[in-house]
This record gives C-alpha cells, sequence and structure tokens, in this order.
C-alpha cells in the first residue's frame, strides 16, 4: 500500500538542531505539538488502521498519564477514534507508580527536596524516575491479528531499529528469567523482564501495558542518560547499605544511549529516529 499521510502541523514550521540538550524541557517550551494522521505500510503493520502520530514535547507527569489514558477511553468508546503513536518527555522529573503500586514506596520528603513529583500509571509494571528519557506511548485496537504479546514484541522491534540506527549497537529481547531468579522488584530498571530491550544483557527500554476491552495500552521509557539511577534515593528503604544495593543493580542492570553510543544522545534525536521507525516518513517539518 503507498503510504498516504494528513498531516496537521504548528504554524510556524518548527526545527529543532540535533545538538539539542539531553532531555533539556527548556530547548522546547514554545514548540507546539506536532501531529500526523498516517496511513503509511509501518504504521498498518502496527496498528491495522491509520494512526494518529503525536510529538508533544515537554508536558507534565499528571498531563502525560492523563492524555494516554483519555485516548485509551476514546479508542474503547468510539471505532472512528485512531489509535495513537505518542512521543513525549517530563517536566518536571517524576516517579510514576505502576498501577498497583503505593506512594509509600516513596520517601516524599527526599522528592519533594528534589523537585521531583510522583504520578500514578494506569498501566502495571515498577516505580521509574522519568528524567532523561524519551518516552512513548501507542494505543491499539487488539484482533486475532494483534495480540498484547505481538504488539509487545512489534513495538520493541520497531525501537530497536531507530536505536541501533543512532549506535550501531546491537539490541536484544530480553528472555524469561527462570522463576527461581524472578526478584520481587519494586523498581524498574533493576531487573529485566521477558522482551524488554537490552543491550549487552543491561536493559535500555522498559514497557507495561494495559487492556481495556479490545483497546491497549502500552508506555515506555527509552534512556538516554543516567538520571534513572537517582531513584535510588527516592525510595524509602530501611538504611543506607539497602540503597547503596539499590544503586549497584540499578547501575548494574540498565544503560543508556549515552553509554552505548559513547556520546550524549538528545531527546529531539532520539524522537526523529524512533518516529521515522515507526510512521516509516520523518516527523513533519523536519526535511
Amino acid at each position: 500500500m503507498a503510504s498516504r499521510s494528513r498531516m496537521r502541523t504548528p504554524e510556524s514550521s518548527f526545527r529543532m538542531p540535533m545538538s539539542s540538550p539531553l532531555g533539556s524541557a527548556e530547548s522546547f517550551e514554545s514548540a507546539a505539538p506536532i501531529t500526523a494522521l498516517l496511513d503509511s505500510p509501518p504504521i498498518r503493520e502496527l496498528f491495522g488502521e491509520p494512526a494518529e502520530c503525536r510529538l508533544d514535547f515537554f508536558c507534565s507527569p499528571q498531563e502525560n498519564m492523563a492524555r494516554d489514558w483519555q485516548r485509551t477511553l476514546e479508542c474503547l468508546r468510539s471505532p472512528d477514534t485512531p489509535p495513537l503513536l505518542r512521543l513525549y518527555g517530563w517536566k518536571p522529573w517524576a516517579v510514576s507508580l505502576g498501577m498497583y503500586q503505593s506512594a509509600a514506596l516513596l520517601n516524599q520528603e527526599r522528592c519533594r527536596e528534589r523537585g521531583i513529583a510522583i504520578v500514578q500509571r494506569p498501566t502495571g509494571g515498577r516505580a521509574l524516575l522519568h528524567a532523561e528519557e524519551l518516552t512513548y506511548a501507542v494505543v491499539v485496537r487488539l484482533s486475532s491479528e494483534r495480540t498484547p504479546r505481538q504488539i509487545y514484541r512489534l513495538v520493541h522491534e520497531r525501537i530497536a531499529q531507530a536505536l541501533e540506527g543512532l549506535c550501531g549497537v546491537r539490541l536484544e529481547l530480553a528472555p524469561a528469567p527462570p522463576l527461581m531468579e524472578r526478584p520481587p522488584a519494586a523498581v524498574c530498571f533493576s531487573s529485566s523482564a521477558r522482551m524488554e530491550l537490552l543491550a549487552s544483557g543491561r536493559k535500555l527500554v522498559g514497557s507495561a501495558q494495559r487492556i481495556l476491552g479490545n483497546v491497549l495500552l502500552q508506555h515506555g521509557s527509552i534512556l538516554l542518560g543516567d538520571a534513572h539511577v537517582l531513584l535510588a534515593e527516592l525510595v524509602d528503604l530501611p538504611d543506607e547499605a539497602a540503597r547503596e544495593h539499590l544503586r549497584r543493580q540499578l547501575r548494574e542492570r540498565s544503560t543508556s544511549l549515552a553509554q552505548l553510543c559513547a556520546r550524549p544522545i538528545s531527546w529531539w534525536e532520539c524522537a526523529l529516529a524512533v518516529w521515522e521507525s515507526f510512521c516509516g516518513v520523518p516527523i513533519p517539518g523536519t526535511h
């Protein structure tokens, strides 16, 4: 099928230099969202229908979670609502908790002192500090051809294609660990789940899903830098030994694009690559 698209872009043509600061919200303060309704072959493969692709730049934690969940509800209620690919960042930085986790996991005074917000995700998974990262969300209608597992794999394959192009480093999908080795981890990036993206055995992308009727929401974090390790300072732990153990786990079991590429990878540079891998066309206004 030939690529067809309807694009809606900001009134002024937006261009951001490739050297934008790593994960810096200040670089995008005046940027309006960029949206495109696309029906390209890569979009058809993932969504089975035309999808809205949206670059939201940096939003508040509450707004980020509300937008993902609102589109999930809209897709459930109306077949006329297109599915969604959304790329975004966080301002301010925030810890998101899985839908079954309690804020008691965190030292809330430490979070306040550091200006770190706390938000509940509509998906499962574990606590995560959203800092130096590009976050993605997809909202997909499920079918016999698009099961949750198939969507999970395909999304990670698209992300792997984008990131391998940036860094030239081979990424792999994590196998399921043996039952006796699965840790009861409360913190994301301290361990890996099945089919999450790894580089040399270390986690680079973490994702979570939720199914509502025939609609699936999946969102996840692509690590640009190492600020996620600061989560060890925000979790409520019994003593310094436990805190140091968590620091070590996060450092040893996760990696970032900055580490893999041996240079900073900006939020914008990553967004360009991920958008094109998912959509098959560049972000409107960038070429």
